[in-house]
């Protein structure tokens, strides 16, 4: 099975750039079915993801990926943003290794 199903529309890349006040971006957006999916990549084990928080907040999503370092994981996110707005949604790690595999991985947890 592929990663993402071909259609007769070519892809598009997709980004989110916050304006004014605190920037911020997300990485890339993903569309999966009638799903926006927003990815952000870490090169490395760990690092801050608040950008993500207030972007889940603010579009109310129930579900976000991030590639890194880290085996796959999945994990309920609780958390306030940096504006104090609590968020709560599921969040998919994928290795970078297995970046082909995403859309998989993301028909499971959905």
């Amino acid at each position: 099975m592929r990663a993402f199903q071909a259609t007769s529309v070519d892809p598009q890349l997709f980004y989110w750039q916050r304006t004014g006040g605190r920037l911020g971006e997300i990485d890339y957006i993903l569309q999966h079915g009638i799903a926006i999916v927003p990815v952000e990549v870490k090169s490395g084990a760990a690092g801050s993801m608040k950008s993500l928080h207030q972007f889940m907040a603010e579009k109310k999503l129930k579900l976000a990926v991030r590639f890194d370092a880290n085996p796959p994981t999945v994990e309920d996110i609780d958390i306030k943003t940096t504006l104090g707005q609590p968020v709560k949604y599921r969040l998919l790690s994928i290795p970078l290794y297995l970046a082909e595999r995403a859309g998989a991985f993301i028909d499971q947890v959905f």
